[in-house]
């Protein structure tokens, strides 16, 4: 498994617009595309308007094909157009277990 740590900080003042895009329009792209989405999450302490999504692949090569198939989609670029310019100090990470051997929670669908 591999996970993705998205980071990054919102503008002043975008918040209420920025979730309105997500939930209507990336939330649902992201769906369409498959991905084991964990969630979105913004600061309740700290650094204000600090957003953190987290995203789980089952591999690197998952990650590299889905990753790449989603950036190519032209939707996702027209939504960049609306929330790139909110979007500042972006951080992609991503992580594998340090305990390979343990069971992990995870948001793969039993087949």
């Amino acid at each position: 498994m591999v996970l993705l740590k998205i980071s990054y900080k919102l503008r002043a003042h975008h918040v209420a617009e920025y979730d309105r895009t997500f939930a209507e329009r990336t939330l649902p792209l992201i769906r369409e595309h498959g991905f084991r989405f964990w969630g979105i999450w913004r600061s309740l302490v700290g650094d204000a308007q600090e957003y953190l999504e987290l995203w789980e692949f089952a591999s690197l090569a998952e990650f590299d094909v889905a990753w790449r198939a989603l950036a190519a989609d032209p939707r996702l670029q027209e939504i960049f157009k609306v929330t790139g310019p909110m979007v500042e100090d972006e951080r992609l990470t991503l992580f594998e277990p340090s305990l390979p051997g343990e069971k992990m929670i995870s948001l793969k669908r039993d087949e």
